[in-house]
């Protein structure tokens, strides 16, 4: 007897060709047949932010800058240099482990150690650079490269380092989470079935925060964080491209929130640490 195999995932189910025969049959053969192949399919959502409490550094105890020690010792070692007009070093840090669909395709990640830097430019990073560039009393806006950066990465003292070749006065560390969470029940998705339920409400939910630091010491002039979200219906992501295409939408609106946050507070920031 001849058998019609379905490929689901890989694995072969033998279907019998007589239960075929009948047009009932053949519906439910073509529905079981679809749902299979769009089963296989699946978007895997990016990995986790960068966590800046462990970065961060102990200005004034040398060799340990690593070391673990409460927040409120390391305020008054940390002292504001107020290096204006400057030049602002943009810096994007993940988890050692992240990743995204669309940095598996094209790359965009450097770094070993506690942290990876995102190279990458996917959240409109240059027509925001431009905005900043244009503010009162920044010489220029520029995100570092792979030369410049040591291939580990365990604390702010390497990026640091890193734009104090530049001559850069200021580093702007900023760090992205984005969850995909069912919009019915709230619960976080870690794969997503991509085109098996037409009226599952996916929302997509990003918050990117960030640090204004002194190049030398280590000092947080400011501190920012944004949270964006968007409910989409699973129908429209029949494919990871366009799965994808809806995280850097969200992403790049919570980035193009925060940039104007700290557009908003750059008058303030230059009032409260005027040019020496």
């Amino acid at each position: 007897m001849e058998h019609i195999y379905m490929i689901i995932c890989r694995n072969y189910v033998p279907i019998i060709d007589m239960i075929a025969k009948t047009p009932a049959a053949r519906i439910i053969f073509i529905l079981l047949l679809s749902a299979a192949l769009f089963g296989c399919s699946s978007y895997i959502p990016p990995g986790k932010r960068a966590d800046f409490q462990q970065l961060q550094p102990i200005p004034g105890f040398p060799g340990s800058e690593t070391a673990a020690r409460p927040a409120a010792e390391q305020l008054p070692a940390a002292q504001p240099t107020n290096p204006f007009p400057t030049g602002i070093i943009m810096v994007r840090l993940q988890a050692p482990e992240y990743t995204s669909f669309y940095i598996d395709r094209n790359g965009g990640k450097y770094g070993t150690g506690k942290y990876c830097v995102i190279l990458a430019k996917e959240l409109g990073e240059n027509e925001q650079y431009e905005r900043m560039a244009k503010l009162p009393e920044v010489a220029d806006v520029i995100g570092l490269n792979r030369m410049l950066l040591p291939q580990r990465i365990d604390d702010f003292r390497s990026i640091r380092e890193a734009a104090a070749q530049l001559s850069a006065g200021v580093v702007f560390v900023y760090t992205v989470d984005t969850t995909f969470r069912d919009a019915n029940s709230s619960k976080t998705l870690t794969a997503i079935s991509l085109g098996i339920s037409p009226s599952k409400k996916i929302t997509a939910l990003t918050t990117i925060s960030a640090l204004l630091m002194d190049t030398k010491t280590g000092y947080i002039y400011s501190a920012y964080e944004t949270t964006e979200k968007e409910e989409v219906s699973s129908s429209s992501w029949n494919t990871r491209d366009n799965a994808d295409k809806a995280r850097q939408k969200t992403e790049t609106r919570a980035f193009a929130k925060l940039i104007d946050d700290f557009i908003e507070s750059w008058p303030r920031l230059l009032e409260r640490y005027p040019a020496k």
